[in-house]
């Protein structure tokens, strides 16, 4: 359980440095506390909420563009995966693109 913890709270904290460092144009709100980030979009008002669910060991995703998700860490791949294979903050990046904002994990 605590690897779980750790694994989980620097790849959220790594997340949301990454986004806020790179929205220069203030796109986003970024919030992160006690392993919950929520990520409001300005111009829409659409809100991701992505956090640490502790009882299954997983990261939820909710995404005003594509629903809820879950990734689980592949020790294998070292990445937070979903069952479809894709990489948490691909499948999230490519959806925040859509607001004009260009992302990478930093």
């Amino acid at each position: 359980m605590l690897a779980f913890y750790k694994q989980s709270e620097n790849f959220l904290l790594n997340l949301a440095d990454s986004i806020e460092a790179q929205d220069t144009d203030s796109v986003f709100d970024i919030e992160y506390s006690d392993g919950i980030l929520t990520i409001l979009i300005h111009a829409t008002d659409q809100e991701y909420v992505i956090n640490r669910h502790s009882a299954n060991q997983k990261i939820w995703y909710s995404s005003p563009l594509s629903g809820a998700d879950y990734f689980y860490f592949d020790v294998v791949a070292r990445k937070w995966l979903n069952a479809k294979g894709e990489e948490l903050h691909d499948k999230l990046f490519t959806e925040l693109a859509t607001f004009g904002v260009a992302l990478r994990i930093l």
